[in-house]
């Protein structure tokens, strides 16, 4: 009886115990999630993120969310997380000719503009400091970034209590350290017609962790930083043009998919993998800045999209030649193997003179021989020449398609020819010491007709060999292993016909109308 009651209560303990540690596991989870407001503070030609349907859920759910495992992937009120836009003019006078950038009623100098916005963001920010509990994201875009980046240093004096509450993401950011267009020209003084103030860049010292993530060479985040190269600079400003307006679109402005044309799962293996890793790297405080690799070269995009459809197919040969290339002396145009925390000043020269040309030359012969492969199939069936006078044909580059088919009908065939010689084996082997000289002959011209199949002509073998169907085994069982020599020696490169296109997204980017109206510098 003892021993039962004690089975029983045991039970009853280990449900409870069951129940309690649910109750405990959830509260923990409720607090390691606390309350989040963001502050979202929108590019040039969006003053209102409010009202633009989508911005603001694509800047957390894309940049923010999926890149912190303590913060929830959606900010939504089942979450606990307010999104919240921060408006000002967002405004770049005198460049009326970029949609929504300079209108009346609102064509404020960046100056003017960016401080208008730092007053309405900290007003914000202090807000919810004081009046919640909730921790708070700072988070801007293009302009944006500015804004949050000069609000930085307002910051530098709040307590450590109130810094751990805060966390900072910006995105095609203006102001970066290492990469932001202002930054990169941070040697010019203000201009006063103007009222530009490039830089300081964006502090990064401030005791609370900064993460910045920029599409590759969005020249807006990731400006070359050797300006007299006149490849990268040429596909900055394509990169300007068809990248940087594209970090939150689709949205109520733009109906233009996400620059590269990525999706937002791939934006996410990427932002959710390893800092300091392939697509990420750390400064000397811990900050992190992800760079997100180009599908293609934004001047090829451009290109193509002036290319008139039909002419496109005409121009994809080209395009697949050069852009390897193309790609390597862009590339002599920028620097990242330094702290992406320190400031990086633009340098009027066309690369690096002390890099390692030895590695840039074996870069560049590996890019010829990829674009090649590319542009004309080297080792993918493609073309195949019409049989030469006496009946052997020659094979131009890989004759695959015609083998494959071929092989079908001679493995049919070759069983049909198995069958009947199985049937006559039994009346062939009491065959005369004639028939076998016979055999003998027709032994050898059926290896004659073996070799000359291996060039795709073995269809009309298979059909012979039916026809002398009463031949011996002897003979028939040779046609049957030329045959099969026959059918294997055109398997070797089925697979090669995938391998071109490595750039073929050059064209994946729609129509940019408007892109640089929504986030812009």
């Amino acid at each position: 009886m003892r021993k039962a009651g004690r089975a029983i209560f045991l039970v009853f303990l280990g449900a409870l115990s069951t129940a309690v540690f649910g109750v405990v596991t959830a509260v923990m989870a409720a607090l390691s999630l606390a309350a989040s407001t963001v502050l979202i503070v929108p590019g040039t030609g969006t003053p209102n993120a409010n009202v633009v349907e989508d911005y603001m859920p694509h800047f957390y759910d894309r940049y923010i969310g999926g890149t912190d495992q303590a913060l929830p992937a959606e900010c939504v009120a089942e979450t606990d997380c307010t999104l919240a836009g921060v408006n000002y003019p967002a405004s770049f006078f005198p460049l009326f000719f970029f949609s929504g950038w300079c209108v009346p009623g609102r064509c404020n100098t960046w100056n003017d503009s960016v401080g208008t916005g730092v007053t309405n963001l900290n007003t914000a920010l202090i807000d919810v400091l004081v009046n919640t509990d909730d921790d708070v994201i700072l988070a801007g875009y293009s302009q944006g970034g500015a804004v949050v980046s000069n609000e930085l240093r307002n910051l530098a004096s709040l307590s450590p209590e109130l810094k751990e509450r805060l966390s900072v993401f910006v995105i095609g950011n203006a102001y970066n350290p290492d990469g932001g267009i202002f930054t990169r020209l941070g040697f010019l003084p203000t201009i006063p017609f103007l009222d530009i103030t490039f830089g300081p860049s964006m502090p990064t010292d401030l005791g609370f962790e900064i993460t910045t993530t920029g599409f590759e060479f969005d020249p807006v985040i990731y400006a070359p930083r050797y300006w007299l190269n006149p490849f990268a600079m040429i596909n900055a400003f394509a990169a300007f043009q068809g990248v940087h307006g594209r970090y939150l679109t689709p949205t109520g402005n733009s109906s233009n998919p996400i620059a590269y044309g990525y999706t937002e799962e791939e934006l996410a293996e990427i932002l959710s993998g390893p800092c300091p890793g392939p697509n990420c790297r750390v400064d000397s405080q811990g900050n992190r800045y992800f760079m997100i690799p180009a599908k293609s070269l934004p001047i090829i995009d451009m290109v193509m999209q002036i290319v008139p459809a039909p002419l496109q197919p005409f121009f994809e040969p080209i395009v697949e030649l050069v852009s390897p290339v193309l790609r390597v002396l862009i590339k002599l145009g920028y620097d990242w193997s330094g702290d992406p925390g320190e400031t990086r000043w633009a340098v009027p020269l066309p690369f690096n003179p002390f890099q390692n040309w030895l590695a840039v030359g074996t870069e560049l012969v590996e890019a010829v021989g990829e674009g090649i492969q590319n542009a004309f199939g080297i080792g993918a069936a493609t073309m195949v020449a019409p049989p030469a006078e006496g009946g052997e044909a020659k094979v131009a580059l890989a004759g695959d398609d015609v083998v494959v088919e071929d092989e079908v009908v001679a493995e049919d065939s070759t069983e049909d020819v198995a069958e009947d010689t199985a049937e006559d084996s039994a009346e062939d082997v009491a065959e005369d010491s004639a028939t076998d000289e016979e055999t003998s002959e027709t032994s050898e011209a059926s290896e004659t007709e073996g070799t000359e199949s291996e060039d795709g002509t073995d269809v009309i073998e298979v059909e012979d060999l039916d026809a002398i169907e009463d031949e011996d085994l002897g003979t028939e069982s040779e046609d049957v292993e030329s045959q099969d020599v026959d059918a294997d020696l055109g398997d070797g490169d089925q697979g090669d016909e995938g391998e071109a296109d490595a750039d073929a997204d050059a064209g994946d980017s729609d129509d940019s109308d408007g892109d640089t109206g929504q986030a812009a510098a």
